[in-house]
Order: structure tokens, then C-alpha cells, then sequence
């Protein structure tokens, strides 16, 4: 009886610290992707599609007209995901942007 008792004693303990855990630690740590910036701001995007040199299947363009930037991506046939082409920063390739930032 005693043996059952210091068993349940300790899974209850384990539990407990394990609900600590769960609930803790997403809460001390930041996503990958978040990086040291403190806020971006909304932005406005648009989308066009385009033909790529060599390539069975078309790209997707998204620009972010806020920040000048733009990312292309292009559909995977085998793994069935949007594979990422590449990425630019607009406003350093033209140079400064004579649209005001917010």
C-alpha cells in the first residue's frame, strides 16, 4: 500500500512538473522567424505570376510595396510545396525609394 501510494506520488509530481514545462517555455522563447526588430509595420503587397527560363512550371512574384521587397517562389510537382526561388530588397538594388516610408 505504501509502495502504491509514494508511486502515484511521484507520477504526480512528474505531471505537475511537466505541465510547468508545457506551459513555461513557450513562453520564454521567440520563434525562429521572429527576428530583433521591435514592430514592422502593415504592409501592402501584390502578386503576379510569370514564366521562368528553363523551368516546366511558372513562378509567383509577391512584392512588399511598403518595405521594397520582393520574394519569388515556384510549385514543387514532386513534394507538393512552394519552393522558394529567391529574395530581393528593392529599395537597395534601385537605390532610395521616393515613395515616403510609414
Amino acid at each position: 500500500m505504501i509502495r502504491r501510494r509514494s508511486r502515484l506520488l511521484a507520477l504526480t509530481i512528474l505531471n505537475g512538473a511537466l505541465l510547468v514545462a508545457i506551459i513555461a517555455l513557450p513562453l520564454t522563447r521567440t520563434a525562429d522567424g521572429q527576428d530583433g526588430r521591435a514592430s514592422r509595420s502593415h504592409a501592402t503587397y501584390s502578386m503576379a505570376g510569370g514564366n521562368i527560363g528553363g523551368a516546366a512550371t511558372g513562378a509567383i512574384y509577391i512584392v512588399d510595396e511598403t518595405h521594397d521587397e520582393m520574394i519569388s517562389l515556384m510549385w514543387n510537382d514532386k513534394t507538393k510545396i512552394l519552393t522558394a526561388i529567391g529574395y530581393r530588397n528593392l529599395a537597395a538594388d534601385g537605390g532610395a525609394s521616393s515613395r515616403p516610408q510609414p
